[in-house]
């Protein structure tokens, strides 16, 4: 076993030396591992230029994608709703709405004619009624 050697010389330093020193060890530290990462980081910019353009296109890719799926899902949704349509207006009678109203017009005049031919026949029997009542 060796013996230890004391170190007689040994320099007592104040506060703010020891605060100082610490300070620059700290700052040696950070310089160190700056100047190790400054070619990993050199490395790194220019992956992520080339990965940054890589990952825009791809973003084209899907929007474009994206775009003609939601084209095709509207025309989809038009072609159900005209098919509703459709099938809804299957369960409507199928006539003309103007000869329908022909046939109402010509039924009001049947019946117009026919009140007229009523109050002609019933105003002498009201006038007769009316006589008859003023020789009571």
């Amino acid at each position: 076993m060796t013996k230890r050697k004391q170190v007689n010389d040994v320099k007592f330093m104040n506060a703010a030396d020891a605060i100082r020193q610490g300070w620059l060890a700290y700052l040696g530290a950070y310089g160190l591992a700056y100047d190790r990462a400054k070619p990993a980081i050199k490395k790194l910019s220019k992956k992520y230029a080339s990965l940054f353009g890589d990952l825009v296109e791809k973003g084209e890719e899907i929007e474009a994608t994206a775009k003609e799926q939601f084209a095709d899902a509207a025309e989809r949704a038009k072609e159900l709703y005209a098919d509703g349509v459709d099938n809804l207006r299957s369960f409507r009678p199928a006539n003309d709405a103007g000869d329908r109203v022909k046939e109402l017009e010509a039924e009001i005049e049947a019946l117009t004619k026919k009140l007229a031919t009523k109050a002609k026949k019933a105003a002498p029997r009201k006038a007769k009624a009316v006589k008859t009542a003023k020789a009571a």
